[in-house]
């Protein structure tokens, strides 16, 4: 029987998502498994990829928005002569090599290639916006239209494994890649065309596979009541942000938004710029707003200055 939890869980859950689910399964599993509606997630991962999916509970969906910031990593099998409309494994095959004349020095020269910033189009079916429309409704309808292209940053990029028409690879790559374009570009560039024929996120960020459980995991824990031993609290995964700590007078009147001036700062914790992100922790040292610093960490010690020192983003 499962034993019923506070409203008050939060923090951040990681996910061995399977093959075969959505990314919104996961958090509909979560929803029952652990009695709790306020859940989401971090950076979605198309049904027929596995690995790292961030989930959020409570509190901690305040901040899901600035997880999709972090790098990720994935392992990816491409397979060589064959294009589809999807670019996976799912679509529809719409052309088809199977005289591969490619050597494995060819094969490693060309992804290699793609290395460092690129422009990358979006794939026909994704959920990306366009003239207020998913891009997958066009596709669905039969509609042709334009797909912006997208500036990425591809940090690393690795052979692993080749065994034609096969081709494993590792990328380390920034928000927004879509590894199903990668894989499609490949094919492009070697003449012979390619899909995605599997993928796993293996790192989103500092978080690995040896932080992740998978949903029958987590359903035994939640039954023993200690699920959250196993939940990352804000803070934890926030570490990494500078901070400012206010005293508690204006910590009280946070949901306001007031505005912050040195005589409410009672210390900052790492030294921070202007315009960077910061948080905004109270005396207990929970995070309780993030947002943008106006002046450098020495301003908000400064009792001269008259002018705010932060711009809100997020009321935690």
């Amino acid at each position: 029987m499962l034993t019923t939890r506070k409203m008050s869980l939060s923090g951040l859950l990681v996910v061995n998502k399977q093959t075969k689910m959505t990314s919104h399964d996961v958090v509909e599993k979560l929803r029952r498994m652990l009695r709790l509606k306020k859940i989401g997630h971090a950076g979605t991962l198309d049904p027929n990829a596995s690995g790292i999916l961030l989930a959020c509970l409570g509190k901690a969906t305040k901040i899901a928005g600035f997880l999709t910031e972090y790098d990720k990593e994935y392992e990816a099998v491409i397979k060589l002569g064959v294009t589809t409309d999807t670019y996976d494994q799912e679509g529809k095959v719409i052309q088809i090599k199977d005289d591969l004349k490619i050597t494995e020095e060819e094969v490693k020269k060309t992804v290699g290639s793609f290395k460092g910033e690129i422009w990358q189009t979006p794939p026909l079916y994704s959920a990306i916006k366009q003239k207020g429309k998913k891009l997958y409704e066009y596709a669905r309808a039969g509609q042709e239209v334009e797909r912006n292209k997208r500036k990425i940053f591809i940090k690393d990029i690795q052979v692993l494994e080749i065994n034609l028409p096969y081709v494993k690879l590792r990328v380390n790559c920034s928000k927004g890649t879509y590894i199903r374009s990668l894989a499609h570009d490949i094919g492009e560039r070697l003449g012979c065309g390619a899909h995605l024929f599997s993928l796993c996120r293996t790192k989103v960020g500092p978080f690995e596979p040896k932080h992740a459980l998978d949903l029958e995991a987590i359903e035994k824990i939640q039954s023993e009541g200690k699920i959250e031993d196993f939940l990352i609290p804000i803070e934890k995964v926030l570490a990494n942000i500078p901070s400012v700590v206010v005293k508690n007078g204006f910590a009280e009147r946070i949901k306001e938004g007031p505005i912050l001036f040195p005589s409410s700062v009672s210390s900052t914790e790492k030294d921070f710029d202007k315009d960077q992100m910061i948080c905004i922790k109270n005396n207990q040292r929970e995070i309780i707003a993030l947002g943008k610093a106006l002046c450098s960490s020495d301003g908000f010690l400064d009792e001269k200055r008259k002018d705010k020192l932060f711009e809100y983003w997020r009321v935690i």
